[in-house]
């Protein structure tokens, strides 16, 4: 009966894989400022979930932490993008409370499972005991329900994680793929084209194989020119530009309109 509880405690705030389970595609706030004010910010305006980028952006571990805390206080669930196939910056951030680690430039199926042993605890994984924020509010035994909650989440955005797609996509372990358009295209064409044919072709691949193989999928959008389509698609979370996007984007907009009035 306890640990009936327990994984009723987890599916309950499981929005990742009751959204992907409804067919509900999440919005994601890709967060690259990594300000714990500028979450509470966004969950506010009603966002889904977070990525916080440990890899092309601001501040360290203590900053992960601070913005880990203003993602639950907001009641967001978050992703951590680390800056390496690293499993101490994986287990780092998984203790911190991250439910999800995304996982830049996977080459091959190898890098894929050194990964995702890096999330999971034994006997699936490596992962090291010591889930000191990871474990708050979850009734129970944390260690026994922990890898059916945590998502390890390869990017596909290199030729050699197309080319082994399908042996990626078959671990056990990998819950979730994302979709990286901006470097695929620069490994598929040798420029920066989210909308060139092969990286359109290869984006459908990516989703068709991951619904066969039950794996949730995120795709980054530069735009909401490009988010829309995946939207209809039915990607599972699709992010939309970034934080400091957005802030460049709004600064720019309220100067020209009051130069306009001048």
């Amino acid at each position: 009966m306890a640990q009936d509880l327990v994984a009723q405690d987890f599916v309950a705030k499981d929005r990742f894989r009751q959204a992907a389970k409804e067919r509900k595609t999440l919005f994601n706030a890709w967060l690259t400022l990594n300000n714990p004010f500028l979450i509470e910010l966004i969950g506010e305006a009603g966002w889904d979930c977070l990525t916080i980028d440990q890899q092309h952006g601001l501040g360290g571990n203590e900053a992960l932490v601070a913005c880990l805390t203003a993602a639950k206080a907001s009641g967001l669930p978050a992703i951590v993008r680390v800056a390496n196939n690293d499993p101490g910056l994986v287990g780092r951030a998984l203790d911190a409370g991250a439910q999800g680690i995304m996982c830049p430039l996977i080459n091959n199926v190898e890098e894929a499972e050194a990964f995702v042993r890096a999330v999971k605890y034994p006997p699936r994984g490596l992962r090291s005991w010591g889930p000191y924020r990871a474990k708050l509010g979850h009734a129970g035994d944390y260690f026994t329900e922990a890898n059916g909650f945590t998502i390890a989440c390869p990017q596909i955005e290199t030729k050699g994680a197309l080319e082994q797609l399908d042996d990626i996509l078959s671990l056990d372990g990998v819950d979730m793929v994302c979709f990286g358009p901006n470097d695929l295209s620069v490994a598929l064409t040798g420029r920066l084209d989210i909308w060139a044919k092969e990286v359109q072709e290869a984006m459908t691949l990516v989703l068709r194989k991951a619904r066969e193989k039950s794996v949730m999928t995120l795709i980054f959008a530069n735009d909401t020119d490009f988010a829309k389509p995946r939207i209809e698609e039915g990607w599972d979370i699709v992010a939309v530009g970034t934080d400091a996007g957005w802030f460049a984007a709004a600064a720019a907009a309220t100067k020209a309109e009051v130069e306009s009035a001048s």
